[in-house]
């Protein structure tokens, strides 16, 4: 079965203290690292020191964790105007998810562009997105883009078409769930679609617009998520990813136990 870990964007009120603890003691000892300035400010590896860093691989070592990848965003790309920070943000998350032993970054795809504009705006992304990707490679990672709502990359065929401008074999995609079905889509099919270009998996519900919804709420279809993920010989971790407009770890913990004996049962079956 593939393995299940967590993200600490669900205690983005917490510390990330409290967001290991809670998802160590559901018994995950894999975990996605949220690193998102502004919204979910676990660990900034711009201004980290090398103690901050020391620290951090301490707490990681206190609850036996292993990190699948850093999901990192400070800005977005595609703007010219604002591109350095959202460039320095990733190289320091690349660097730090060596040291810490991921197998890659996650990071949004860019902005989203004005309608009739996309191809504009894929072409400002790509070639930034290619010199991340050498960057990954030189450091033995990888680089995931997030199929996610009012981005670059919003939809399955933004998904194919992004993948294709890239064309980097240290790019690929983060699939998640909920931002397919906001697109209309069926995020198995996407799966399918894209085959090896998926290299990290979020799971999160969504009942039409809403995409924060725990796992087994709403309408996607986790089996045959799961199936599909088989069918293209996914061989990674997929990571629990909740979201809230303001819930605290009192209330997290009891959706991510439930959700974790939902997707069990339902990667099982698949």
């Amino acid at each position: 079965m593939i393995p299940l870990g967590a993200s600490t964007l669900g205690y983005r009120f917490d510390s990330l203290d409290v967001a290991l603890r809670e998802i160590a003691s559901q018994g995950f000892d894999l975990v996605d690292l949220a690193m998102i300035p502004g919204y979910c400010p676990h660990f900034n590896p711009v201004t980290a020191t090398e103690s901050d860093q020391e620290a951090l691989q301490e707490r990681l070592e206190d609850h036996r964790m292993r990190v699948a990848t850093l999901n990192v965003s400070d800005g977005l790309l595609g703007n010219p105007a604002a591109r350095d920070a959202p460039m320095a943000f990733i190289r320091a998350s690349l660097r730090l998810a060596q040291r810490l032993g991921a197998y890659g970054v996650t990071t949004q795809s860019g902005v989203e562009p004005r309608p009739g504009h996309w191809r504009e705006v894929a072409e400002v992304v790509a070639p930034d997105v290619r010199m991340l990707g050498d960057e990954a490679r030189d450091l033995g990672l990888e680089l995931t883009l997030e199929l996610h709502k009012s981005m670059v990359m919003a939809n399955g065929q933004e998904a194919v078409d992004l993948m294709a401008l890239v064309d980097h074999p240290h790019v690929g995609l983060a699939l998640d769930p909920s931002h397919a079905t906001y697109a209309g889509e069926n995020v198995a099919d996407i799966a399918r679609a894209l085959g090896d270009r998926v290299k990290h998996v979020h799971l999160r519900d969504a009942v039409g617009k809403n995409i924060m919804v725990v796992p087994g709420d709403g309408s996607v279809d986790f089996t045959e998520l799961a199936r599909a993920l088989r069918e293209i010989d996914y061989g990674r971790s997929a990571m629990i990813e909740l979201e809230y407009a303001d819930a605290r770890a009192p209330e997290v913990t009891p959706d991510l136990e439930r959700a974790k004996s939902f997707l069990e049962e339902s990667f099982a079956t698949a």
